[in-house]
Parts: structure tokens; sequence; C-alpha cells
């Protein structure tokens, strides 16, 4: 007998990925302008049809709900959407189209065999029929997939003060929220200003996040907005109720961390709060000024949740979002470098989940992302940015004439991602592994300068000038040899005279990069002055960039403008993954962590301690000077410390005196 099918509401695949990043990017505000993003933006599609050939062991009752106009065949006989319709025991082939112009359109179907669910397939009305998309939010005839299903909770301010012209609200810490005001008793305009610091909430010039309650309102309901602090203009506590409602997406915390340092511990807290605020329907990069979705930091974000929630599907939600629909007209967010971080992340995601029904649904947008590139690539097989293209690597002094050192290794780590992908669903193209041998080889000829010892970022300027970027992609990705290897450490990792990263985008993979050659210590200072310099200053959460040397308000600009920097950047949450993978030590040697080790390391602190996820399982770690400690509820584990390799048997603790 066939299993009872539990219903959902279903769409065409990838479409309610597109659509929630579409209106994503039209909300971008600034002091009362809408700014959309500066790309193509993408579309579900309006007009889709499903089917699915349903065997019904006994007789039973189908009713279809749909967002959406069209109707229902049944073998051959039509019928309205919301009429129960009778299915006799036997096969029945069932098709539905549905067309929605305003928003995403889809369909939920009551019944046993007959109910929606990815046992449907869907088509936008051309050849090729797929498995239809759905999420497993969506389980209500009631439900629109068109709205984002988030959670709320009301916070309440720390403090009120009254000003001289109004009231000043400090909720704590940096949140997302929405404010309700009930019962208004204001003759004239209530303007509000809202800050991530206190500075911006009060310059209320150059604040910019503001809402104006116009006058004579009984109510009014604010979109959720980012804000620490709130400055209430023209108005006095008695003349209104406020309501505080924090919009945010329920992450289950899977990981954790602790050690003996206690300005780490309190960094690491920071961070998951920061990423937090940031995963919403997508990885955003900040949750105040863009709250658009970057490939670049989205890279990261995908790593950092693999070490704190674990939650594959924002990461599945983000990655189809910001691959969005063919044919490509341009590179992801307009960046280079960001197509390529599209492309590895795909591979990278396939390695921690084995998720191999993703990789067959999005492997032919690999596929057309990878030859769009390769067709902007010149004769000597590096790729340079176009015109409207844009090369970022970082927002450091980098020479970007011609072609860039990091931007080949880049895309030569993406040919590489493509080609794996391929293999892994029987659809590989060897000219992808080709092209990556070629150009590892052109790499090494053209910017590898042996006088120096290191990566050059451009051999076209002819400065010859050396950045710790491209030798860091080097140390991480293998590009470089023993001997190269070595240079790099002493020449530019260990050498003071090269340029210091100052981001914390960059800094996620010197300090991988510094761990990969044993520099923990180094590693435990810097997270204590760089995020910790942050904590010093009063920040709730992490920024989009800090820079010691920079005094007072000044800190808080960036861009021209006086409050242009975030400071709740999803990038600034980097020392989660640090600490998970490499002081932690877990890690996959397998797709899926059929197998993983776990290598923990002090980095100079006294004793470290903390839960990893593992692909549906967790792996606890304690180590000290004298002991260490592992128990995991998933197999496939290796336990390794001091050169030795111990198995790791499931559900069975591990213990081991180091003294």
């Amino acid at each position: 007998m066939n299993q009872v099918q539990i219903p959902e509401w279903i769409w065409y695949p990838g479409d309610f990925e597109i659509y929630h990043h579409l209106l994503l990017n039209i909300r971008r505000e600034e002091r009362y302008h809408q700014w959309p993003a500066f790309w193509r933006l993408d579309d579900c599609y309006h007009n889709v049809r499903f089917r699915k050939e349903v065997q019904c062991d006994t007789p039973e009752e189908m009713t279809v709900y749909a967002h959406g106009s069209g109707h229902i065949w049944v073998d051959g006989t039509k019928y309205p959407f919301g009429q129960t319709i009778c299915l006799s025991s036997g096969s029945h082939k069932i098709e539905i189209n549905v067309a929605r112009t305003d928003a995403l359109p889809c369909i939920f179907i009551e019944g046993q065999q007959s109910a929606s669910n990815a046992t449907w397939e869907a088509n936008d009305y051309s050849i090729d029929w797929l498995p239809a998309g759905c999420n497993g939010l969506y389980r209500k005839p009631e439900d629109d997939p068109a709205v984002f299903a988030f959670q709320y909770e009301e916070i309440r301010p720390v403090s009120i003060e009254q000003k001289e012209d109004g009231l000043l609200y400090d909720y704590g810490k940096e949140t997302f929220t929405a404010l309700e005001f009930k019962k208004i008793r204001a003759s004239n305009d209530i303007r509000l200003y809202y800050g991530e610091s206190i500075e911006e909430a009060l310059d209320t010039e150059h604040s910019i996040l503001i809402d104006t309650i116009p006058a004579a309102n009984d109510s009014y309901h604010c979109h959720p907005r980012a804000f620490r602090y709130l400055f209430v203009q023209g108005a006095e506590k008695e003349q209104f109720e406020l309501t505080a409602m924090y919009e945010y997406l329920p992450l289950e915390q899977k990981g954790s961390f602790a050690c003996s340092n206690e300005q780490i511990n309190r960094i690491w807290e920071t961070a998951e709060y920061t990423l937090h605020l940031n995963s919403r329907e997508f990885f955003l990069d900040g949750i105040k000024r863009d709250r658009w979705v970057w490939s670049g930091d989205a890279y990261q974000s995908y790593l950092i949740n693999n070490y704190i929630y674990f939650d594959p599907a924002i990461t599945k939600r983000t990655i189809v979002a910001l691959r969005g629909k063919d044919p490509i007209v341009r590179h992801i967010n307009t960046i280079l470098d960001y197509s390529f971080y599209w492309l590895m992340s795909v591979y990278d995601y396939y390695q921690t989940t084995k998720d191999i029904e993703f990789i067959s649904f999005i492997y032919p947008r690999m596929k057309s992302m990878m030859d769009y590139c390769i067709s902007r690539t010149d004769e000597d097989g590096f790729i340079r940015g176009r015109e409207g293209d844009w090369v970022f690597i970082d927002w450091a002094e980098i020479d970007k004439t011609g072609a860039v050192c990091a931007e080949q290794m880049l895309y030569a780590e993406s040919l590489k991602a493509v080609w794996a992908c391929g293999e892994l669903i029987g659809a590989s193209e060897e000219r992808y592994l080709e092209r990556y041998k070629q150009l590892i080889s052109r790499i090494d000829e053209c910017f590898w300068d042996k006088e120096r010892g290191a990566y050059i970022d451009s051999f076209e300027s002819g400065k010859r000038n050396v950045t710790r970027h491209a030798n860091i992609f080097a140390v991480l990705w293998g590009l470089a040899d023993s001997e190269q290897r070595a240079s790099i450490i002493a020449n530019v990792l260990l050498n003071d005279e090269v340029p210091q990263i100052s981001t914390p985008y960059f800094k996620f993979y010197e300090l991988e990069a510094m761990c990969r050659i044993g520099q923990l210590e180094y590693v435990s200072e810097q997270i204590q002055d760089y995020w910790g310099g942050m904590m010093k200053l009063d920040a709730t959460t992490f920024w989009e960039e800090y820079n010691p040397d920079i005094p007072g308000p000044e800190r808080l600009s960036m861009y021209g403008d006086r409050y242009g920097k975030s400071l709740c950047h999803a990038w600034g949450a980097s020392p989660i993954y640090v600490l998970g993978r490499y002081y932690l030590g877990v890690y996959p040697t397998s797709p899926g962590y059929e197998s993983f080790v776990v290598e923990p390391q002090l980095g100079g602190l006294e004793w470290v301690k903390g839960i990893v996820p593992v692909n549906g399982g967790t792996v606890s770690i304690e180590l000290s000077q004298d002991t260490l400690k592992v128990k995991s509820d998933a197999a496939g584990g290796m336990v390794r410390i001091n050169g030795h390799d111990y198995p790791l048997a499931q559900d069975v603790p591990f213990e081991l005196n180091l003294g």
C-alpha cells in the first residue's frame, strides 16, 4: 500500500527563492529614497503547470487550492480550484495550470496519494518537467509562500531618555524590529530617526533610516528596520503607546564554543548574534544598509553556518537566489570574483551535505555560469574586468591592472568545482579540467616573482606589487608548491612590511591561512585585538570594516557617508568558523561528513570546549593541556592529536591523557 502523502505548497523549482530575492533587492532605502539593486533582477515564472500520475489504492477526495487563476485536469475532465474531486481507485493523470501576475504562482492539494509535494512535477511551458519546488515551511491551505515565514518577539528598550526635542530609546543591542505606535495624541508630524549608533540616531540631518508619522494618525505601523537607538522627534512619552516586534528567522543553534579567555567567549557570542541578524530569507550582507545578497559575503556565511546552525536550507536558498535565471548578462552582483565564489559554493555545499539532488538541479546553472565566465576570457586564458565589471577582491590597495592574480586563482578553483560537480552526476566535461590545468600553469608563469618570493597582483602594470590576497589563496587552495609555500610564509604572511588586511572580509581568509601554517597563537591575538577592539567601542554586533586608528564618530563613516558603514555585517562573524574548524578542529574528509576528523588545538589558550554539528549529528570536544575528551553521536569520526590518529566510535566517549 502506498504511503499517505503530506501536503505542502509547491511551485516551479527555484522560483520561491528568485521571487523573494526580487522583493529583497528593491527594499533598500536611504533618507526617504528607495534604492533598488544595480543589477538585473530576475522574477519567478508567472504561468506554471504541474502534473502527476496518481496511483490510488482506494478511492480518495482531492481538493486543490491555488494562489493564482487557472484550472485542473483530471483524466481529461476540467475542474475549478476549491472543488472537492473524487478519485476512484486506480491510476489518474492530473495536470494543473495556474497563473499569477502579482506574485509566486503555487498550489496546495489536500488528498492522500494526490497531496502536493516534491513528487509532483512543474513546467514553465517549455519542454522540461522538473520536480516541483517546496521547502516544508508552508503546510496549511491558508498559507501563502509569497509571504516569507518569519517569527516575531516583543522587545523592550533598556532606557528611554527625554531629550530637548524628543525621546531617545536604547534597545541595548542591534536589532531588526518593526515598530507599532498606538493611541497617538500628537497634533504635528512625529519623525523617527533610527541609528546603529547613538550618533546616527541623534544626527537628524544625516540619519540613514527615517520614518514620519503623519499628524492626526491614531496608529502607525513601521516596516522592520535595523537599529539599536531610536530618536522620536517631536513627541513625549504620554503621547503614544509603542510596541517593538523583533523579526527573525528561527535557526537552531547546534554549535557552541567556550575557552579559558572570556574576551574570546564574548566575541564568539557576538559573532553568533551578528550572523543570526543577517540570516533571513537569505544570508544578507548587512542588516541596515544594503540588506542585499552579495555572493562573496554569502560564501563566508555558508562556511560559518556549518559551525553554528548547520542549516542547509538557508544556504540552498541563497545559492539559488544569487544565480537567478538564464541568459546571463553580467557577473553576479556585477563582480567577477562573486561569480567564482558562487560556483565554488555549490561544490562546498555538496562536500558538507552530500545533497546530490541539489547538484542535479543546480548543475545546468553552474554550467551556463561557467561558460559565461569562459566567454569573458582573453586569448591568453586569463579573465579580465570588462566594461561594467567590478574587480573587487577586497577593500584594499591592490594593483588591479589587467589580469589580476587573485582573480585568476578564484577562476581556477571555480573551473575545478564545476568539473567536480559534473563528475558527481555523470555530466562531466573534461574541458573544464583542462582549462584548470592550463590556468594554474599560466598563473605560475606570469604571476610568480622568484626575486620577491611571492605572487604579484598584476604583471601588466609593471609595478610587481605584492599584497597578501593572492598569496593567501595560494596557500589555502594548494596552488603553491612546497617551496613556494615556504617562501610565501616567510616573505608575505609573516612579513609585517606587506600591508596588513584591514577588513573582516579578508581577515576570514588570512586567519584561516595562518591556522593552516600553524600560527594559531597569532590568530588568538588577532581575534582579541581586532574583534575585541570593536567590542571595546561598545559594539553589540561586528562591523563591515574596523580601523583602530580612526577616532571618534569618524569610525562610523564609509562610502563618503557619515553613517555609511554597516555596524552589523555578516562577514564580521568569521571567528565562529575559525574557532570551530581549527580550534575545535572538526572537518569532513568525505562528502556529508560520512568520515570526518577531530583535530583540536589550543592556540595558546589554556582550554577549549564546544560542539560542532556534522550533518545530522554533533561532536563535543574538550581539550586542555592535560586531557582530550571527544564524543560524537555520528559515525565515521577520527581523532587526530600530536601526530597520531585514533578511531572515534559512535556514542562512545574518547578520552586521552596528554600529560
